[in-house]
């Protein structure tokens, strides 16, 4: 058991999150959520992604950043770099896992399949979980958004308060060479109505996402890594824990 003890401190002790951080191969709980870089091709072309949120469940942590679900959370700020043009295409691609803890803290990991999305919101985004998604700037040109009032195409806001023009909404204009910033973001990311399939989906415990971009011949473009626990929206007046729509 000492061994086993020792053994665990020193893979935490020795965890990098980078390039060669082990996805699907978690050894003890998440306790909070982090976002990092975890590309190995020095030429890529996004880089250095930084997000912070909170949860706005009132049970939460404050000293933890978790999703708890059904819920939302605000996105306090994010910054991410890009150091060269985009050229399409510019595939994307999503791998998952999932890590529950048995009794004695043993890891269960599965990674996800694809589940089925039936959504009206993003338009080309049609699955959750372990999924390719073809080429990402023609999903970006299906979702521009229209003026209400002209009718014609607009730009996100976000991306408008970014300093790009109007006419420039697009992978090449939007993910131009530059540091994106947007501290004090503050925006809230509501998921407190999603469908009963997805909920069972995406059941409690600690995930792992690793976000891939890559160009025509397959040299990666962008990695990003995301840890994070995801716990039980439990109603403080409920007496008792709804597990995704089946009580405990």
């Amino acid at each position: 058991m000492l061994i086993l003890l020792l053994s665990t401190l020193a893979l935490a002790g020795a965890q990098h999150f980078d390039e060669h951080y082990p996805f699907g191969q978690l050894q003890q709980p998440v306790d909070t959520a982090l976002v990092f870089d975890c590309g190995s091709n020095p030429n890529r072309a996004i880089k250095n992604p930084k997000f912070t949120f909170q949860s706005t469940d009132p049970n939460a942590d404050p000293n933890q950043q978790s999703l708890t679900l059904p819920g939302s959370f605000i996105l306090q700020d994010f910054e991410i770099e890009v150091t060269k043009p985009i050229l399409r295409p510019f595939n994307g691609r999503v791998e998952a896992w999932r890590t529950i803890w048995l009794f004695g803290g043993t890891p269960s990991t599965v990674q996800l399949g694809c589940f089925p999305l039936t959504t009206d919101n993003v338009v080309g985004i049609d699955g959750l979980g372990t999924c390719d998604y073809g080429e990402l700037c023609s999903i970006l040109d299906l979702n521009t958004p229209i003026d209400d009032v002209t009718g014609q195409l607009t730009c996100f806001p976000e991306a408008i308060a970014q300093g790009i023009p109007e006419d420039q909404c697009n992978c090449e204009g939007i993910i131009a060479p530059k540091v994106y910033s947007a501290p004090n973001y503050n925006r809230l990311i509501d998921f407190s109505d999603l469908e009963s399939g997805l909920l069972t989906f995406l059941a409690e415990g600690d995930y792992e996402f690793k976000l891939i971009a890559e160009d025509a011949n397959g040299n990666e473009e962008a990695c990003i890594g995301i840890r994070v626990p995801i716990k039980e929206y439990v109603d403080p007046d409920a007496g008792g824990g709804w597990l995704f729509g089946r009580r405990r």
